[in-house]
């Protein structure tokens, strides 16, 4: 090593900078010496906030303990008297209100809870137990929002956070959400006198009528009991008598109008008991549990033995049909006048969007480089080690052309009646700019729907009925699959085909994993190297006479899940999902909600930018 050398690296600050010949030079490793003076004071400025909100919710849970001496940390670790552990802070992502709840409730049970005493009631079976922490966390957080305005919606918004972590807001039916997460909102609404639900889904509604009509008077006793511990305590536990005489895998009988009625879907208490702790307060009631995460394994969700394996009753009835054939020609043509009117607005949209995808798609053909070579344009991240040591090759990189593969995109509509009105409008208007720009573009476009034939079964739960109405049979709807438009029709002969979903007739109802099943086959048969499948939908399958008639009130929503998670790891095939007025994200890991059609654009380049443009 020269003696410049040598002095220069001796010479390098601690900001991964090195002084040489009276220049600084950044080395390359570092991001930070990238960044422009504007981009730094920005990072400086949400530190700083960032820090001022840890200090504010450390002093808020201090106060609210009632010990000043209370150490707070924002990273994992043990639990004990004088430490409380909250989730870290990411810098510019800070849900305040759900970061405030999770501080104001582990306060609130530092503050009111009497480990001795508690010990003393604390039932010897696991899941009674489980149930007992729960109410008893209820109680400690009630008696702070009774004291203080505010406490209740914080909690909210923590629990809130905790449902959309694990895919639970958007569940339907109360069989979709464990136990614990219903029994833990009606008892802080119960508590705090909420006149309705505090988190407004179906599931957690369903949940919010069961338990108030079963155990209003077990509900009263408990808020008369919340400031007294061990009144609280005897109270839970006869409270918990009554719930697991309810619970069939308790030793109860299933009532009517319990959430294992088929109106509201099926529960297993052991599973839903299983899940119900939030491992955050665990650290409380455990030792041991040092992990502080409160993230749920939403597997477990599901019963305690596996379910049968999805089939349909029968298969005679169902159908798959060209929209043509739906529909006379004079209604569709009528139909695509009224469409044109409505798109002709967003005709420039059209023409942004194709030169966006064809940019972004030319650019992934030519921009593809090779490095480490001898000769060419000089690599920028070599720079640094070109200046120390002048000898060294390799330094050089040449852009290449690499050929570019058929593209295939398949655009599958959820034609279900919640669709009707505005949102089946959207999905035909994005469909028809999607298939438009795509076709500019020279990449190969498919266009499929999926309803049922009839409203809560049709020829298969005639089938049913008169074979003796046998237990658990399946899925019991006939499926009408409909091609609007196939790969091989260019768009201009099949731009009236694709307005057949404006018909009201179509809309039933919808079964989305075999949907998803025939468009990821059809695909699989096409010659095309890429493929892309991108469902529209606005919401979880729903066909009432499957959820009634069988045990499994899970049987649409898994075999979905069970569906999408074959597509995404045993076939070369991207999934990805556009929510028409709904969020799908709790099904696709790769999805965006569209609103408004004039939201399109954005949204479908954000879509599909990493998927057709990605090597």
């Amino acid at each position: 090593m020269t003696e410049d050398v040598r002095s220069t690296l001796q010479k390098r600050d601690t900001k991964g900078q090195v002084r040489h010949g009276g220049e600084w030079l950044a080395i390359w490793s570092d991001p930070d010496s990238l960044k422009s003076d504007a981009e730094r004071r920005e990072a400086a400025a949400l530190d700083q906030v960032t820090e001022r909100i840890r200090a504010e919710l450390a002093a808020s849970a201090r106060s609210l303990a009632g010990n000043p001496a209370l150490e707070v940390s924002f990273m994992p670790g043990p639990e004990n008297p004088d430490r409380m552990t909250l989730s870290p802070l990411l810098t510019g992502h800070i849900d305040l209100p759900a970061a405030r709840g999770e501080a104001d409730g582990k306060a609130s049970f530092r503050r009111y809870h009497d480990a001795h005493l508690h010990s003393q009631f604390r039932p010897s079976d696991q899941d009674t137990a489980r149930l007992f922490d729960l109410l008893e966390q209820a109680r400690c957080e009630g008696r702070s929002a009774r004291a203080l305005v505010g406490v209740t919606d914080n909690l909210t918004a923590h629990h809130i956070s905790r449902m959309k972590r694990n895919d639970l807001m958007n569940a339907h039916l109360a069989a979709l959400i464990p136990l614990s997460e219903g029994l833990r909102m009606v008892l802080r609404d119960t508590f705090s006198r909420a006149s309705a639900p505090s988190i407004q889904t179906g599931g957690m509604r369903m949940w919010d009528r069961w338990l108030r009509d079963r155990f209003a008077e077990y509900l009263d006793d408990l808020t008369t009991h919340v400031p007294n511990q061990s009144a609280f305590a005897n109270a839970s536990l006869c409270f918990l008598k009554a719930l697991f005489s309810e619970l069939p895998s308790k030793g109860g009988t299933r009532k009517r109008g319990t959430p294992s009625a088929p109106e509201s879907g099926g529960d297993d208490s052991n599973a839903a008991l299983r899940d119900m702790d939030d491992p955050a307060q665990a650290d409380l009631f455990e030792p041991g549990n040092e992990t502080g995460d409160e993230s749920v394994n939403t597997e477990r969700l599901s019963s305690t033995t596996p379910p049968a394996p999805y089939r349909a009753y029968t298969m005679r009835h169902d159908r798959i049909v060209r929209a043509e054939d739906l529909t006379d020609q004079a209604e569709l043509t009528k139909q695509r006048r009224k469409l044109d009117e409505k798109q002709a607005e967003y005709r420039q949209e059209v023409v942004r969007l194709a030169a966006r995808l064809q940019r972004r798609m030319m650019a992934q053909q030519a921009r593809q480089w090779e490095f480490d070579l001898d000769e060419g344009l000089i690599d920028a991240s070599r720079l640094d080690r070109v200046v120390l040591t002048p000898g060294f090759a390799s330094a050089y990189k040449q852009e290449k052309q690499s050929p570019f593969r058929d593209t295939l995109v398949t655009i599958l509509i959820d034609n279900s009646g919640s669709m009707r009105g505005r949102s089946v409008e959207t999905a035909c208007v994005v469909a028809d700019i999607l298939a438009a720009a795509l076709e500019r573009c020279s990449v190969s476009t498919e266009i499929l729907g999926f309803t049922t034939r009839g409203w809560k079964g049709g020829q298969s739960a005639t089938d049913w009925k008169r074979a003796g109405k046998p237990a658990n049979p399946g899925r019991l709807n006939d499926l009408l699959h409909v091609v609007y438009k196939d790969a091989d029709t260019p768009l201009r002969r099949a731009r009236d085909a694709i307005c057949a979903m404006l018909s009201p007739s179509l809309l039933k109802e919808n079964i989305d994993g075999e949907a998803l099943l025939w468009a990821a086959n059809r695909a699989l048969h096409r010659p095309e190297g890429r493929k892309l499948l991108i469902m529209i939908s606005d919401g979880a399958p729903v066909d009432q006479a499957t959820i009634e008639t069988n045990e499994d009130k899970r049987i649409l929503d898994r075999h979905l899940r069970e569906t999408i998670a074959w597509v995404t790891k045993d076939t070369t095939i991207d999934l990805a999902a556009i929510g028409i007025r709904h969020d799908v994200a709790p099904y696709y890991s790769n999805a965006v909600r569209v609103d408004e059609v004039a939201g399109l654009g954005a949204a479908v380049i954000d879509l599909i930018d990493h998927r057709l443009t990605r090597s």
